[in-house]
């Protein structure tokens, strides 16, 4: 049997399987997910099973680079649509962390490693973990074991306590939740509205005999029509297509600038408007990278394949296609027309059938190799520090430009939702089962050692982060009860507490709070691990 367990092979794929079901174990709604396997490997590691530092180390590059591909998508455009108020709130809540992580580490006589490890694991922030043990590497290498201690001590104690204030919370503040989403409703019909799709019988005698084109309807109002009914025959409206009295037209957009199409077209109508055989209306995926960034108005999509685009959807949000919106890799494209044009469009845009599926593999290794450069410059600061991102940081930045612009130079890149979420999981995987097998060897010494005082120190840290955010959602920027929740979730990167807030709501409210914040906080968590590092090895 120890012949067995030294194959080093049979160890990770035995840790990993074990802490993945771990993780799935649920009590009162709470588990551990992936933090399962770290505490498996914590025990392999006590037995003196280890694994490979250099699987490790692949796994933190793979788990923070996908991190940063999916935060990038949404951090540059929820900083410019919401200001500074995140990121306010993000930096405030991390740097409190940071600073009471140097109080108790100076009161309590704690090894830089120790209290640094305390500190991700108060804010149950993993990528932060990775972030520091590559940081006390390149100071003593091979001396990061205390790390991972600190973060398997006070980790479980955050996540537990997080998850039973979110759900505590709104009846302390006696708020009514649904009251507040009600409002939240109103506010997002009013700034975001959604497309729509409204019949109208057209009884203007000025439109008689007009082309859809000399409409020139972007000049009023951003809509499309997209289909034409004319007794029992349904077809697509093209540019060139002739209207006529009592003609129904399809036309779609947002509410408010569909409804001004009643003053040029007629009155609106219930008329059904089901395609028939001759004419089709499919959602097609972009996954051709020529016409990547293309405008609509230049690809000239009528002229060449006599199809209409009624609708874009990206990232969960519906764009008008009027001919100055954009195609990216990954849109989701109606289009409409006679089956044989939209048959041949399809075969343009998709391209091959397995391209949507497959990760650009050049422009995804080059990112690799960009991020671990950016993570060796050296930052210098104050009293002679030199500050380094580290292979970690330095991926997670690109990661999170590459995600924001989808390319590198004139290079595109296209991860599968799949692909970057298998990439995400098996990554973060690797890296905790190196990092617990690392610290395994020194849990049970530094307990006995130091007792319940490292729990308390965990329990300090947590508890000062949450108040300081509060204290900003609540009385400083008034935020509503489920935005708190998922914001507070964000700050200490905590997934089961934003599963126990989205359970109390009927709408993603705390889900978009906490996406809007998540990658701020995370940013800076990475950022601040590393400066405690640097920082606390020369003060303490």
């Amino acid at each position: 049997m120890s012949t067995l367990f030294a194959e080093q092979m049979l160890v990770l794929f035995l840790i990993l399987a074990l802490g993945s079901w771990l993780g799935t174990l649920t009590i009162k709604r709470i588990s551990l997910g992936t933090a399962g396997v770290l505490f498996v490997a914590l025990v392999f590691g006590h037995f003196g099973m280890v694994v490979p530092k250099v699987i490790m180390d692949l796994g933190l590059l793979l788990f923070v680079y996908s991190v940063g591909l999916q935060a990038g998508m949404r951090f540059f455009r929820t900083f410019r649509s919401l200001g500074i108020r995140f990121i306010i709130i993000a930096f405030s809540t991390v740097l409190a962390g940071a600073l009471v992580t140097c109080l108790v580490a100076w009161i309590w006589k704690l090894p830089f490693d120790l209290a640094t490890g305390l500190f991700t694991g108060a804010l149950t922030c993993t990528p932060a973990l990775a972030a520091a043990i590559d940081s006390v590497n390149r100071l003593a290498v091979g001396n990061s074991a205390q790390v991972s201690v600190g973060y398997g001590i006070a980790y479980p104690f955050s996540m537990v306590g997080v998850v039973l204030l979110v759900q505590l919370l709104p009846r302390l503040l006696k708020r009514d939740l649904k009251a507040e989403e009600a409002r939240w409703r109103e506010e997002q019909a009013r700034e975001m509205p959604g497309i729509v799709a409204r019949q109208f019988r057209i009884t203007n005698p000025n439109v008689d005999g007009k082309l859809v084109s000399e409409l020139d309807l972007h000049r009023l109002s951003t809509v499309n029509i997209s289909r034409i009914k004319r007794g029992d025959k349904v077809f697509a409206a093209t540019p060139g297509t002739r209207m006529q009295l009592w003609d129904v037209v399809m036309v779609v957009g947002q509410e408010l600038e569909v409804a001004k199409m009643s003053f040029l077209l007629g009155e609106a109508t219930e008329t059904r408007m089901d395609v028939n055989a001759d004419v089709k209306s499919v959602d097609v995926y972009v996954s051709e990278t020529s016409l990547a960034s293309k405008k609509l108005m230049n690809l000239k999509l009528f002229e060449r394949y006599t199809v209409v685009i009624t609708r874009i959807r990206r990232q969960g949000l519906e764009i008008t296609p009027t001919g100055t919106a954009t195609l990216e890799i990954g849109d989701s494209l109606r289009v409409v027309g006679e089956s044989a044009a939209v048959d041949e469009f399809v075969r343009v845009v998709a391209g091959k059938p397995a391209r949507a599926d497959e990760t650009q593999m050049v422009t995804f290794l080059v990112g690799l190799v960009l991020g671990v450069v950016l993570g060796n410059i050296a930052i210098p600061m104050p009293n002679g520090l030199d500050l380094r991102l580290g292979n970690a940081g330095g991926v997670f930045l690109v990661g999170l430009v590459i995600g924001h612009f989808g390319k590198i130079g004139n290079f595109r890149l296209w991860v599968p939702p799949a692909a970057r979420n298998i990439t995400r999981e098996l990554g973060l995987m690797l890296f905790l089962a190196g990092a617990g097998t690392n610290a395994g060897g020194q849990l049970v010494q530094e307990i006995q050692l130091r007792g319940w005082s490292l729990v308390f120190a965990g329990l300090l840290i947590s508890a000062v982060t949450v108040l300081v955010g509060l204290v900003l959602m609540l009385p400083v920027y008034r935020m509503t009860t489920l935005s708190t929740l998922g914001a507070l979730c964000a700050c200490m990167t905590n997934p089961p507490g934003l599963g126990a807030a989205q359970s109390q709501a009927e709408t993603d409210l705390p889900t978009v709070s906490y996406a809007s914040i998540f990658p701020a906080a995370l940013i800076f968590k990475i950022l601040l691990a590393q400066v405690l590092v640097e920082v606390l090895s020369k003060i303490l």
